[in-house]
């Protein structure tokens, strides 16, 4: 079919196709918002054509009327004509007043006028429901003709208008964009692609994700923040410094603000001449050289001879022999040997030690209690100046206001020894105990005596322990047994009865007789065990650090 706009010059035609119905649905006959003009049309034109052949006479069938003369020739002709036949059927005449009579008659309903189960309707409610529906019709009808006329208005609009064109925008970049140059005109899809995949993207690459950015910026606490002392003005911080620093950086921009502060800083501290100053303490050797070099060693005191054994001299007072201590950081080490001061009977000074050998040959057994405290419980404590005891470490070892973290020993029991000459001869004389250090740096020698004193039972079991077989009991005058003899019974009994524990042979001298002891000494008591030592090697102490001022160098 030709368009009725084909030959309309000079409009430019437009198919009905590109047309889109913006109206309302109409459900009646399947029309829906959206639809082009072509469905519009084509669904009105065919609803009315329905209608018109619904409406159209000759389209029914009347034979069976037997119609001698014309028939109805319009829609309306056609129901009057039923109505009459139906009344015939039913016996009604217009007289008829008593009885129902047609139109006052139930009928039977076409299909699209039955309601539920419900067949059938007085006669008079079905025509004027007909009718009701044909008066609808009629309107929709003209509903939809109106909306054609609207359709066509708009449609005549539409081929009426111009074909509309599209220019993509564009202008000139100020810098070089990939491979786009400065100062050329570019088009934006041509700027967009070049700039994502030329610039973009390697950008990207670099600069990390926003989340690396974020963590970046986070980095800056609590490393340094605003309550944070400057460097070039120490005691000012840097918010009252610098008024630009940020306090809570949250970009990259105030992050890279602090930055430059804190360089600007360090820059002015180093330009006024600002000096490192380095501080030593007791565990670490810190030291700057002129090529601001910092190096950094612990600290070695190197060996330091003990407070309290002055008394030391000669070939004994030199290192190895006289006690000594060296602290390595934190750490104190011990050697030497720690004589206990011998006295001259009715005397509390001590005899010089000029050697190793020099107590030998004395026979008093009397601790010098100018040098060495004496505790009734059978404790022997060194270094006892102004009648106190103090600690043997220096003071430049340990200071005033340091401790050990505790106290430390050797393993129990330590053995201290006398070497005595006994004529052309010698033997020792050996003594059981416990040696060790306390925390307070007082070194001391608890004898066999205090081990056997029960701190809530006073002395009664004082000789009881086994220990005293290794501890020298001796007296003033009796043989000196021979232990290593076959005939020495110190494990057996000689025969039945009671036995005393003792070597049965003795050492002969040049003329034949048993060699005695030339003094007497109970190695167990505090009082008698002067002369006797032992060595401190293998003892160690560690410094107890405090969080205090004072000694906060140990750490």
């Amino acid at each position: 079919m030709k368009p009725l706009n084909l030959d309309n010059k000079p409009c430019s035609p437009i198919s009905s196709n590109c047309v889109v119905w913006q109206g309302p649905d109409i459900p009646c006959i399947e029309l829906c918002t959206g639809d082009t003009v072509s469905d519009v049309v084509s669904a009105m034109a065919t609803e009315l054509c329905t209608v018109l052949d619904t409406l159209k006479v000759s389209n029914y069938d009347l034979t069976c009327f037997n119609l001698q003369a014309c028939g109805p020739q319009d829609f309306q002709a056609l129901i009057q004509f039923l109505i009459e036949k139906i009344c015939e059927n039913e016996g009604l005449t217009p007289a008829t007043k008593d009885a129902p009579t047609c139109p006052d008659c139930v009928v039977s309903v076409a299909e699209c006028f039955v309601t539920g189960t419900q067949t059938t309707m007085q006669l008079v409610d079905y025509v004027q429901l007909i009718g009701e529906r044909v008066c609808s019709i009629i309107t929709e009808i003209s509903l939809i003709n109106t909306q054609i006329t609207d359709i066509l208005i708009r449609l005549t609009t539409l081929e009426n208008a111009p074909v509309p064109t599209f220019t993509v925008p564009s202008f000139t970049i100020n810098c070089q964009i990939g491979s786009l140059l400065s100062g050329t005109n570019q088009p934006i899809d041509t700027l967009l692609e070049e700039f994502i995949n030329s610039v973009w993207c390697d950008f990207y690459a670099v600069t990390g994700t926003v989340t690396d950015l974020t963590n970046a910026i986070g980095t800056q606490e609590p490393c340094i923040e605003e309550t944070s002392e400057t460097i070039s003005k120490p005691g000012t911080t840097y918010a009252t410094e610098y008024p630009a620093w940020v306090a809570e950086p949250n970009t990259v921009a105030d992050s890279i603000t602090n930055i430059w502060l804190v360089l600007c800083d360090l820059h002015t501290a180093l330009s006024a001449g600002q000096t490192i100053t380095v501080a030593d303490t007791n565990t670490i050797d810190l030291e700057l050289s002129a090529g601001d070099e910092l190096t950094a060693k612990i600290q070695d005191t190197g060996w330091v001879n003990l407070e309290g054994f002055e008394w030391y001299s000669g070939s004994a007072d030199v290192d190895g022999i006289r006690p000594q201590c060296r602290r390595i950081g934190n750490v104190i080490h011990f050697r030497g040997l720690a004589w206990i001061p011998l006295a001259e009977a009715g005397k509390t000074a001590a005899i010089e030690l000029t050697s190793t050998s020099a107590y030998n040959g004395l026979t008093s057994v009397l601790p010098a209690q100018d040098n060495v405290n004496l505790d009734s419980s059978g404790v022997v404590e060194w270094n006892k100046v102004g009648g106190s005891v103090q600690s043997v470490i220096p003071s430049t070892v340990l200071s005033a206001l340091e401790n050990l973290d505790g106290a430390y020993r050797f393993q129990y029991p330590t053995l201290f020894s006398r070497s005595i000459d006994v004529g052309l001869n010698g033997t020792t004389l050996t003594a059981a105990g416990r040696f060790g250090i306390k925390q307070t740096g007082v070194l001391y020698f608890a004898t066999l005596k205090d081990q056997e004193i029960p701190s809530a039972t006073g002395q009664l079991l004082v000789g009881a322990s086994p220990l005293r077989y290794i501890t020298s009991n001796i007296r003033f005058g009796e043989f000196i047994p021979n232990f290593a003899n076959t005939d020495t019974d110190i494990q057996n009994l000689p025969a039945a009865g009671a036995n005393n524990l003792v070597a049965e042979s003795g050492f002969p001298n040049a003329a034949g007789t048993d060699v005695t002891w030339p003094f007497s000494c109970d190695a167990a008591e505090q009082n008698q065990i002067g002369g006797f030592y032992a060595t401190l090697e293998g003892l160690t102490a560690f410094v107890g650090c405090s969080s205090t001022a004072a000694t906060a160098s140990c750490y």
